[in-house]
């Protein structure tokens, strides 16, 4: 089985490792200006993970000694009220368990100012709505006094990290911040999170790497600037990451080759490897789909070596299948309840029947026409593997065990 987690350089079976002497040569390079920010883009799915993962691999195997490296997951903290706190509290942790201590006075200053500002954040929670009137008079004093302390503070918090910044790189320093997972977090909490990076870490010999899905952030910026009436939202969105990111890498599509490659060096089982010209040609050319696909391809030739009843099945019928659950449930979850749509789909495909010709679909399916060609005309076009997928498979001669394929792969 093959997990998600990110891969590394021996699980790198799609050659990420492409980028990453670049991006670390753009990193350690004395003549790079800072601040500096990198943003990888890359759809779900798509091996941004990874690659900040490998890049951090290389920084600590070849530059240890240089980077104080940072690792930000804002969407194991999407239920702060801000997400400023956790970033701070990110860097503090990496200062702070170097094991030679070497920046215990960094992560002690660090520590002060996540303090008050905490401070802050749970008196504006406090609830007072069973106090005495003398005790809110007391909270309130106190609150307004440490505001004005706090309001200061605040304004002053780049010009204190800043200070930070430059104390780490007169100890042979720099800070590397690595932001992932951002794609998870709901829409305004990711614009949050970018102004905070943008705010209070474009700072001077710091990096900045966010891998980023563009689709998120135009709903991001959709939702966070809703009342401003924007025409075009993802235009706006353009123009904010400009702002942000001096060097906006996208990951280079997959290719059927690449696929091929990642599927032959997965070394998951017979069913696989005796169709891989087939699933070059309908997977879909994400790293996380996949791995899905091989994973359940695996579990359903051991359920078929274990089954005799089930060793006359066509297996490429299976494949097939198995990728059509995988990437698009909504379409075989129609196709459990009408299997005969799967027939329709494939003589659409192969030019054998218009999903205009309400009486070709007559003959074919009887009194259940009008239903499989309203599904068929809905599905028709609606995803790009469907083409290739329907193109040269033999469901309609299989017409009359549709139901066990569907069965045994989860239908």
């Amino acid at each position: 089985m093959l997990s998600d987690a990110p891969a590394d350089w021996r699980g790198d079976l799609l050659q990420f490792r492409r980028y990453v002497d670049p991006l670390v040569s753009v990193i350690t390079n004395p003549r790079t200006q800072t601040p500096f920010t990198i943003g990888v883009f890359g759809s779900w799915g798509s091996g941004k993970s990874s690659l900040l993962q490998m890049v951090d691999q290389r920084l600590l195997d070849r530059h240890g000694a240089e980077f104080v490296r940072v690792h930000f997951n804002p969407w194991m903290h999407r239920r702060e009220p801000e997400m400023l706190l956790p970033l701070l509290n990110a860097l503090h942790n990496a200062l702070d368990q170097d094991p030679a201590h070497h920046f215990a006075d960094n992560a002690k200053r660090l520590g002060v100012i996540m303090l008050n500002l905490a401070a802050d954040e749970l008196l504006k929670r406090i609830n007072v709505g069973s106090a005495s009137v003398e005790k809110i008079g007391r909270i309130a004093q106190q609150y307004a006094e440490m505001r004005g302390q706090l309001d200061s503070q605040t304004g002053r918090l780049r010009g204190l990290l800043q200070k930070e910044a430059d104390s780490l790189t007169e100890k042979g320093r720099k800070i590397v911040f690595f932001v992932d997972d951002l794609d998870r977090c709901q829409p305004d909490q990711i614009i949050d999170v970018l102004e905070s990076i943008k705010l209070f870490l474009d700072l001077r010999n710091v990096f900045v790497i966010i891998a980023l899905s563009k689709d998120v952030v135009d709903r991001g910026v959709s939702v966070k600037y809703r009342s401003f009436e924007f025409p075009d939202h993802a235009v706006i969105a353009d123009d904010y990451l400009d702002k942000m990111i001096q060097l906006p890498l996208h990951l280079y599509p997959i290719g059927p080759a690449e696929v091929g490659d990642f599927i032959r060096a997965s070394l998951l089982g017979d069913l696989a490897g005796r169709h891989v010209a087939t699933l070059e040609g309908i997977v879909s050319p994400n790293p996380r789909k996949i791995k899905r696909v091989l994973n359940l391809l695996r579990v359903t030739e051991a359920i078929i070596e274990g089954t005799p009843s089930l060793g006359s099945l066509d297996t490429d019928l299976v494949v097939r299948l198995v990728v059509l659950r995988v990437q698009s449930p909504d379409l075989f979850a129609a196709v459990v309840r009408q299997p005969a749509l799967l027939v329709a789909m494939e003589l659409v495909h192969q030019d054998k029947l218009a999903t205009d010709a309400l009486r070709g679909f007559q003959l074919r399916f009887g009194p259940q026409a009008a239903e499989i060609q309203t599904l068929a005309r809905a599905y028709h076009g609606k995803y790009d593997f469907l083409a290739p997928l329907f193109a040269a498979s033999a469901f309609e001669p299989a017409t009359g065990e549709l139901r066990d394929y569907l069965t045994m792969i989860g239908g």
